[in-house]
C-alpha cells in the first residue's frame, strides 16, 4: 500500500499521516479503479473477495498491530467504497 500511495501520490499522501492518528481521509477522494489497487484486487471483485482482501490488508496494517492509522483509514475507504457503504 505504501508503494502505492508513494506511486500515485507522490510524498503528498504523507502530509495526512503525521504519526498523531488525526487523519480525515474522507478529504482525498478515491476512484474505483483505486479502490481495487489499494485492496490488491482485479475490477468486478466480489464482496466476498473484497471482504476477504481488506481483513488480510487490516491485519498486517491495523494501528493497533503496529500500522499505520492513515494506512489503515485508506484500506478501510476503498472497502466502503466498493461496497458502496
Amino acid at each position: 500500500l505504501k508503494a502505492y500511495l508513494d506511486r500515485y501520490h507522490s510524498g503528498e499522501w504523507q502530509q495526512y499521516y503525521n504519526g498523531s492518528g488525526n487523519i480525515d481521509s474522507s478529504d482525498v477522494s478515491m476512484t474505483r479503479e483505486e479502490a481495487y489497487e489499494i485492496l490488491d484486487l482485479e475490477s468486478g471483485a466480489s464482496d466476498v473477495d473484497i471482504k476477504a482482501a481488506h481483513h488480510k490488508l487490516m491485519d498486517k496494517n491495523h494501528p493497533d498491530h503496529g500500522g499505520s492509522n492513515f494506512l489503515a483509514a485508506k484500506i478501510n475507504q476503498a472497502k466502503d467504497l466498493l461496497l458502496d457503504k
